[in-house]
């Protein structure tokens, strides 16, 4: 992103190899210092399509790419949402943002500075970005009364609307534990389930 590497990223590619994905299914792995890249990419020109240059050669060969977008607001996250703009010729919601968020306030602060932040980079690129819905991660109802009433705090939202509550299910932490995809790990798991739900509504 920041110009400096060397090579073809086509080798950095990893293939997951169990049999339900078939070779289907890639990862580009992110590098342990990504954090630090915002310091890089503030040297950049036009740093917000950095990742767009840098992917523009695997573009072609894959239907869907998604993007999982760093935890934080620097400018690595301006670089994943111009990456995701609505195209010229493009349909509404076929492209856009989804965001995870959880039944506490201080994920409602996060989510407000977030939007903020995209409304910001619309503004000043003068580009659309569909907020596709927000995915409640990990709830559980015997936490209390507040995570209840957070939890339907965030279902009030027409714009962007929740597309999934999805519990804190023990299948999906021993999968992102064991480094297993969930599919592969529980794949008739309730956890499994609610994200075939998902996607089949995103495919909509």
């Amino acid at each position: 992103m920041d110009g400096t590497a060397k090579g073809d990223i086509h080798d950095l590619l990893v293939a997951l190899d169990h049999k339900r994905f078939g070779e289907r299914l890639h990862l580009l792995p992110a590098s342990d210092d990504a954090f630090m890249r915002d310091v890089a990419l503030s040297k950049v020109s036009f740093s917000e399509a950095a990742l767009e240059r840098s992917l523009e050669p695997l573009e072609h060969e894959y239907d869907v790419i998604i993007l999982d977008g760093p935890p934080s607001l620097g400018l690595n996250m301006d670089t994943a949402l111009y990456y995701v703009r609505r195209r010229e010729g493009e349909l509404a919601d076929r492209s856009g943002v989804i965001t995870p968020v959880w039944a506490n306030k201080a994920s409602h602060r996060a989510f407000r500075l977030l939007k903020s932040q995209m409304e910001d980079l619309c503004k000043k690129g003068r580009v659309q970005v569909d907020y596709l819905g927000l995915v409640v991660n990990a709830y559980d109802s015997r936490r209390g009364k507040l995570v209840k009433e957070n939890k339907d705090e965030w279902e009030k939202s027409s714009s962007p609307p929740v597309l999934a509550v999805i519990g804190d299910l023990k299948e999906g932490r021993e999968a992102a534990d064991g480094e297993i995809p969930l599919l592969e790990y529980a794949p008739d798991s309730e956890h499994a389930q609610a994200m075939r739900d998902l996607a089949k509504e995103l495919a909509v």
